[in-house]
């Protein structure tokens, strides 16, 4: 294909990455330090960056998206494997098990959590009190967990496919267990899936946003930054102050996922090397 040919193939992409990322990422930052007052622009600087760092708000929103990845990284990756090791022989009844676990990933967030918030409602629910401070956050990553963990089995399902059946063979005639087998053999091996599994647990618990607000819209003990962000700009009316918060959610994200993933890739790597 000549270079006309591609240039025109990947236009269409490039044209809406421009309209709908691109731009609105960058009229977002320009709102966070450009305020218009009667049509005159008037430079903020780093005024609101400083302030929202200095916001016991934004910590505390920020913290909780910290522990909330925490636990979704029990609920959902951990789980996830554990369903992909459980699952991994590919019989009649684990095919339909894979379904099962997995048919929740298919599901809107927006309606697990309206049916997971009517099971804890107080006075109404099966379970009420779930939802209440102390709880939220262990209960959103329980109900993330449930509507997950199929999505990260079948990620690591695809990698466990990927492993030479001799390798597993070799293992066993050299007289490995199922965990010397799984932890010295498949996991070196699933070192690129647990790192693109990772990166999406991150990125997927740092912009969280559905799932809060549709359980914690009126209640503070479930505010993260998605959803504070919004609160910002649509109920108190500071658009300029969200946009400088969703540019340092946006530069935390990026700044952990590059230092995330190379301090876990040279920390697993000098591990299993050295065993």
């Amino acid at each position: 294909m000549s270079r006309r040919g591609q240039a025109l193939f990947f236009a269409p992409g490039m044209l809406v990455f421009a309209l709908f990322v691109l731009l609105p990422a960058t009229q977002t930052w320009v709102d966070s330090v450009v305020v218009w007052k009667q049509g005159r622009a008037e430079w903020l600087g780093l005024g609101l960056y400083k302030m929202a760092l200095a916001d016991g708000r934004f910590q505390r929103a920020l913290g909780s998206n910290l522990v909330y990845f925490l636990w979704t990284l029990l609920f959902e990756v951990v789980a996830g494997l554990m369903l992909a090791l459980g699952l991994e022989r590919n019989t009649r009844w684990n095919q339909w098990l894979r379904v099962i676990f997995f048919a929740p990933a298919v599901l809107s967030m927006v309606v697990v959590g309206l049916v997971f918030g009517f099971l804890f409602k107080d006075g109404v629910g099966l379970l009420p009190g779930w939802l209440n401070e102390g709880n939220a956050l262990l209960t959103v990553s329980l109900i993330s967990g449930w509507a997950s963990a199929g999505f990260f089995m079948v990620i690591f399902l695809g990698g466990l496919a990927g492993i030479p059946e001799d390798v597993l063979e070799a293992a066993r005639l050299d007289g490995a267990s199922a965990w010397q087998t799984f932890w010295f053999v498949k996991l070196p091996l699933l070192r690129e899936v647990v790192y693109v599994a990772l990166l999406v647990c991150f990125t997927g618990a740092f912009k969280a946003f559905d799932l809060f607000w549709v359980l914690f819209r009126n209640q503070e003990e479930g505010t993260i930054v998605g959803t504070l962000l919004v609160r910002e700009f649509f109920q108190y009316g500071h658009p300029a102050y969200g946009s400088a918060l969703s540019a340092i959610l946006a530069a935390v994200v990026t700044a952990g996922t590059i230092l995330g993933m190379k301090a876990l890739r040279w920390g697993l790597d000098r591990s299993w090397r050295s065993r």
